[in-house]
């Protein structure tokens, strides 16, 4: 299984209680993110991370964000393929997402879904 995928509970778990800074690293190295790109989607600086120890534990906010990060990236991955074209898919611009970056919605939970819908309607053959 891949750190990706998140069972329910876990999922869970991590959003009310936050998530070790071990499993964001895993998390940013799975789905290929800079800790900089990362960051920037949970809204918490790279310092913040890098002052933290591997078991120390990110706040419930940016854990469950994260988290959903990851359940996005395992999707997109599976829709397209490999996660490069999944990257490359999300930094162009898009008509159905209002002629901006895929990319540019993670930084909220909406717009993160707003993406894993667009994803279930590539899947499906729904897409522009």
């Amino acid at each position: 299984m891949s750190i990706l995928e998140i069972s329910e509970q876990d999922f869970l778990s991590g959003a009310r209680k936050g998530i070790p800074k071990s499993k964001l690293l895993a998390i940013a190295r799975a789905s290929g993110l800079t800790m900089k790109e990362l960051s920037s989607y949970l809204r918490i600086s790279t310092r913040s991370i890098q002052e933290k120890e591997p078991s120390q534990y990110i706040a419930p906010g940016p854990s469950e964000r994260a988290l959903y990060i990851a359940k996005l990236f395992s999707y997109g991955g599976k829709i397209f393929g490999s996660m490069d074209k999944f990257h490359n898919w999300l930094k162009v611009e898009n008509p159905v997402m209002g002629g901006e970056k895929p990319a540019s919605y993670l930084d909220t939970f909406s717009g993160i879904q707003l993406v894993l819908d667009e994803l279930n309607a590539i899947e499906y053959g729904f897409s522009a």
